[in-house]
Order: structure tokens, then sequence, then C-alpha cells
């Protein structure tokens, strides 16, 4: 991964630098990437490269369905898992320009239940400290037990994680998280907090990014999918883009796979806006 990071840098700057070699660069490009390609560390990608007037550059490689040899184009859809992050960061920066909310106000003030480290109950955990993963929540295992569900009932031959459920087992992420955060909720232990006062140590988060979303959703009154939709993606005219198969054409998915090139079963997230 260092290597293919470095490889992108130094052609970025030639086709920065030296803008009279751009087929030339276009090309040493694409024969450098389709080399990584043919390594088959990965089944396939895409790249883009982007400046602030124009798209300069994309390209496919490998393929998007290794049995039905498909093609991965520039124009496949792909989970981003936890580049959703970034839109997570945005909204919540995009909602205070709008005066909707302040990063430093309490989540309480937002939350339709209450979320408290137990350890420090007199401390508010705020929405920075959401954002910038020190509010102390970890990760419980539920997180992982129950944050998984299939797609589809029938997965064919397609490897299951053990921590898939059942498609019936999907709820509202709200609800997810105030089962797990809310000290009336079903699965809410005091281990699910650091014992480290809030903003006091960084401890990467899952189920936090997605409370930040939903503290997002309570400030603006509006869902967090639409949200993004209105004033991330349509601005950026980013039309194939979308946190639900029915948002994209489901025809141009790529397949998942596991590291072995094992075809998994596609899944969803409960907690969707962490990945």
């Amino acid at each position: 991964m260092k290597k293919f990071t470095l490889l992108l840098f130094c052609n970025l700057l030639c086709y920065s630098f030296y803008p009279q070699a751009k087929d030339s660069t276009v090309e040493m490009l694409t024969n450098e990437l389709e080399q990584i390609a043919q390594r088959n560390h990965i089944a396939g990608f895409s790249v883009a490269l982007v400046n602030a007037d124009s798209i300069l550059y994309t390209h496919g490689f490998g393929f998007a369905d290794i049995e039905n040899q498909k093609k991965y184009t520039s124009s496949t859809v792909q989970n981003i898992a936890s580049i959703s992050k970034t839109f997570i960061g945005l909204s919540l920066l995009k909602a205070q320009e709008m005066g909707k909310l302040n990063l430093d106000d309490p989540i309480n003030d937002y939350l339709p239940f209450k979320v408290v480290n137990p350890h420090f109950s007199d401390i508010p955990i705020t929405i920075r400290n959401l954002a910038t993963h020190t509010s102390t929540i970890k990760d419980a295992s539920q997180y992982e037990s129950r944050g998984y569900t299939l797609r589809n009932k029938d997965n064919d031959e397609a490897k299951i994680n053990k921590n898939f459920r059942a498609p019936s087992d999907q709820m509202d992420y709200a609800l997810f998280l105030e089962k797990i955060l809310s000290s009336k909720g079903e699965w809410y232990k005091k281990k699910n907090f650091i014992k480290k006062k809030p903003g006091e140590i960084f401890e990467y988060s899952n189920i936090g990014a997605g409370l930040a979303a939903l503290v997002l959703e309570s400030a603006i009154d509006q869902s967090f999918s639409e949200f993004t939709k209105t004033y991330i993606f349509e601005p950026l005219k980013m039309s194939n883009t979308g946190w639900f198969l029915k948002d994209v054409d489901d025809s141009k998915h790529s397949k998942l796979y596991t590291v072995k090139y094992q075809e998994l079963a596609p899944y969803q997230l409960v907690n969707y806006p962490d990945g």
C-alpha cells in the first residue's frame, strides 16, 4: 500500500509540473497501475485524479466480478467503508455554519436518549468529542455481533461472515445506538465507555461516529442521508453516490471478496453512517 501511495503521488507531481508531457504521463500512470493490478492483491479498483476545475484522470483496473470476468471501470459502484466518516465531519461543519448546532454543545442537548460516560457522569460529552473520537465511547461487542446484516436471504455459495445476521435483524440505527449507549438500553454496559474523561484520550469509535450523525439529524430535523445528498453530493455533482442500494445503480455494483478472492455475501451496516 505504501508503494501504491508513493506511485500515485509521484505521478501526480509529474502531471502537475509537466503539463506538456500530459499524454505520456497518463500512459505511464496507467501502465504502472496495470502492473499493480496484475499482482492480484486486489480483485479490482478504480483511480481518479481531480483538481479544483475538472477530472484529470479516471481508469478502472481488474474485475468487479471475477467469475463473470466483468471489468472494473471508472463507473463501477463500490462500498467506501469508513471514508463515510468524512461526510459526517463535513455535515457537522455545514450544520454549524447554518446555525443549527455548535461543535462544543453537549450531545444530550439534541439526542432523544441520554448518553453519559458512567465513570464521569458529571462531564458532558460534546459534539466535538464525537467528531474527534475523544468521546470515550468504545465499540461495544454488539457492534460486531449485531451491527451487520445480510442484504439477501439467499446468497448461493457466497461466504457469510460469522457476524452477519439475517436481513430481518436490520433495525433503525437510532434504536441500535440507544440499546448500547442508554443506561436503559438492552445491551448497555459500563464497559462500553473508557475510564477516562471525555476529551482526554483518542479512541477510534464507529459507534461514536454514528451517534454524531444522529445528533446532526436531531439538530437539523432531517435524515443524515438526505442532508448529505442536499448539501454535499448534489453541489459536488456526485450523481452516482448514495447511502443505500436503492440510491445507486445496483447493476454496476462490484462484488465483494475476501482476501483469498472468495465471494463475500452482500451485507449492510445497521449503524450505516459510520461506513
